[in-house]
């Protein structure tokens, strides 16, 4: 049996026995898009699903069990993605709205989504401040502090934490991507180029992976996003990891229809790897 706090817009699921030093937080996977936040959108149903991490949440729904500590958003990237900084925004998302670092990073697709990957507009409008503010303290302010709370209890329990970042990539790049039309890995851990985490995470990863029949290219075309970035310090003894899984190995992406044989095999390997991670890093 699990412990699970539930606070509508995401799923706080921790093991009976913390026996694992490891943290997995899902951001993507979540479909839910409140109805005062759909009347702001243009887009439909089957475009929204085009940009989710669908059934993230399911390859990793096993952590808890094995003694992991499981996060995973209920809400839809186009409400808030929870992978951006609170700052990342524009002019032409938020009225007034100016990026405090690096200006434009992610252009029209920062913390709230202007326009879809494929330039598809998500937005009626540009969203007031006092809108915009009260989207990040509901949703992106409670999900962020419930990832450092768990961080910060597993590391009191442990010494150090490991933080698995878990997304899905489209099986190729697409035209807003940085590698459009280029067959991608099957899995792509992203460590930042190696400042988010120890190179032995990464290794044994990459390695896990690889024994699975997958292959595997670290940081490419991911690195890592806000959360890998922001919550990742080596030299704090907390550790993120960003692990990417390529849409084909378990779904249509045309039809959005589940592989099962694929989900399945996908989730037994990233099930086998929550174990692999206990100790790895105790001497470092």
């Amino acid at each position: 049996m699990s412990n699970q706090e539930q606070d509508h817009y995401f799923r706080l699921i921790r093991p009976e026995k913390q026996t694992l030093p490891v943290v997995v937080d899902v951001p993507h996977a979540g479909e839910w898009i409140p109805d005062e936040v759909l009347d702001e959108m243009v887009v439909h149903n089957r475009t929204l699903k085009r940009d989710l991490d669908l059934y993230v949440d399911r390859l990793w729904a096993q952590a808890p069990e094995l003694g992991a500590t499981l996060i995973a958003s209920n809400v839809s990237r186009y409400v808030i993605d929870l992978n951006r900084a609170d700052d990342d925004i524009s002019p032409e998302t938020v009225v007034g709205g100016v990026r405090v670092n690096q200006p434009g990073y992610y252009q029209d697709r920062g913390v709230v989504w202007r326009t879809t990957t494929d330039g598809t507009p998500v937005m009626r409008q540009p969203m007031t401040r006092e809108a915009f503010d009260r989207r990040i303290a509901t949703f992106h302010t409670p999900y962020h502090g419930a990832i450092a709370e768990e961080i910060a209890r597993v590391k009191a329990q442990f010494g150090y934490c490991i933080l698995i970042d878990g997304h899905s990539m489209p099986s190729r790049g697409r035209s807003g991507h940085t590698d459009p039309g280029t067959r991608r890995a099957d899995i792509v851990p992203g460590d930042v180029e190696g400042s988010s985490c120890s190179e032995l995470l990464t290794d044994l990863v990459s390695a896990h992976f690889r024994e699975q029949g997958y292959s595997v290219r670290p940081n490419t075309p991911y690195k890592g996003g806000w959360i890998t970035r922001s919550f990742g310090a080596p030299d704090q003894d907390v550790h993120a990891l960003q692990i990417e899984v390529n849409r084909e190995l378990y779904m249509d992406e045309r039809t959005f229809v589940i592989k099962e044989r694929g989900l399945m095999d996908l989730a037994s390997a990233c099930c086998a790897l929550l174990p692999k991670l206990s100790g790895l890093l105790e001497q470092t």
